[in-house]
């Protein structure tokens, strides 16, 4: 007896397609049909009318990128799954969604590291996903002694937007470091910093959360972001709703996925220190990281003894040249592992490291996993 075909799961796709993290997690979730040979629809509608278009196709489940109350009616409506990939306003009970406490954690550290002494915050007021930013990177701040200042505004656009935004950043202390909930809200704070005057990175250095490439390549200086990794997302969220779908049990239905580290640009490309020495060994550091150098090279580029110079770099930002060194590899490893198709042995080049094996005892060392571990998450 020929046994029984199942038809292929159908599930529709609530997903913003307008900005980088929508497109990204959309590709996960794309991915993941292709090997499971789901059907799939977008549904490019959102609100009500998404809401009346999901009930209409009558999906066995659906994936959204920040469900709202309507989305969440119509699931209950239908008697099947609904799975978000982004924290949202209404409960949902399952959804995959970025770890904002590591979010926090890396800000902090990256513009700590900057040699920076004043901190803010720019959010999105009203967002739960906002606050718990805010509140993780002042948190991780203060561990540093640290204070945080912040800003919220709504989301809409245009200059009466800016006005208020523009008033904040020209009452902050200078030079400050500045993270902002999204790369689109720090694109609009390039924009305010440029209206008024402010030098970035000189006054203020700006962080954005997303590396969203267009957003990363339009805006001057390009944009440094936390790196998300939209695409695991949407597939993780897929493997969840298949699980769901099929009435299986699902371990751990709320799960938080970290950020895949930071990737510096021109907009925090400053080294907020007196010492002149310091200042000219950071950029060097930086210029020259990709090849094979160590604390000797850059301490004769300067004209100084290494221990000189180790002694003011600790003094001046509370770590070593080396340690320096192995950040700013680790930052262009991380940033070639995610975007490039460079092989790991490429990258190790790339990097100033001569051999592949050394760069990968280099990249777990400091990272906490092997470089091809590193890339599997981050895409």
């Amino acid at each position: 007896m020929t046994g029984l075909r199942h038809s292929p799961k159908f599930a529709a796709v609530c997903i913003d397609t307008r900005d980088g993290a929508g497109r990204r997690r959309l590709h996960g979730v794309a991915r993941y049909a292709r090997e499971k040979a789901w059907r799939m629809m977008l549904v490019r509608r959102r609100g009500q009318e998404a809401a009346r278009e999901v009930v209409k196709l009558r999906p066995d489940g659906i994936i959204a990128y920040i469900a709202d109350e309507a989305l969440v009616e119509a699931a209950r409506r239908l008697s099947v799954p609904l799975v978000d990939t982004a924290i949202s306003e209404v409960d949902v009970p399952m959804s995959l969604s970025l770890d904002n406490c590591e979010v926090g954690r890396l800000a902090a550290e990256s513009l700590v590291r900057l040699g920076l002494k004043h901190f803010a915050y720019c959010g999105v007021r009203g967002k739960r996903a906002s606050e718990e930013r805010r509140t993780h990177f002042g948190r991780h701040l203060r561990q540093w002694g640290h204070e945080l200042m912040s800003f919220s505004q709504g989301v809409a656009e245009g200059e009466s937007q800016m006005k208020p935004l523009m008033k904040w950043l020209e009452s902050l202390p200078k030079p400050v470091g500045v993270l902002t909930f999204d790369d689109k809200l720090a694109e609009r704070v390039l924009t305010a910093s440029r209206w008024s005057n402010l030098p970035v990175p000189e006054a203020v250095a700006v962080l954005g959360i997303g590396n969203d490439d267009l957003i990363s390549k339009l805006t001057w200086p390009p944009l440094s972001s936390v790196n998300v990794p939209a695409e695991r997302i949407g597939f993780e969220a897929a493997d969840i709703l298949d699980r769901a779908m099929r009435s299986e049990p699902i371990e751990n239905p709320r799960r938080k996925i970290p950020p895949t580290g930071v990737t510096m640009r021109g907009s925090t490309e400053l080294v907020a220190v007196e010492d002149w020495l310091i200042e000219s060994a950071v950029r060097y550091v930086r210029q020259h990281a990709g090849e094979a150098i160590g604390v000797e090279h850059v301490a004769r580029a300067l004209g100084v003894s290494r221990r000189t110079l180790d002694r003011r770099f600790v003094k001046a930002l509370g770590r070593s040249v080396h340690e320096e060194l192995t950040s700013a590899r680790m930052q262009m490893a991380c940033a070639l592992l995610s975007e490039s198709l460079e092989t790991v042995a490429e990258i190790a080049g790339t990097c100033g490291f001569r051999t592949a094996a050394s760069f990968s005892r280099a990249f777990h060392r400091q990272i906490g996993c092997w470089p091809v571990e590193y890339r599997n998450r981050s895409r």
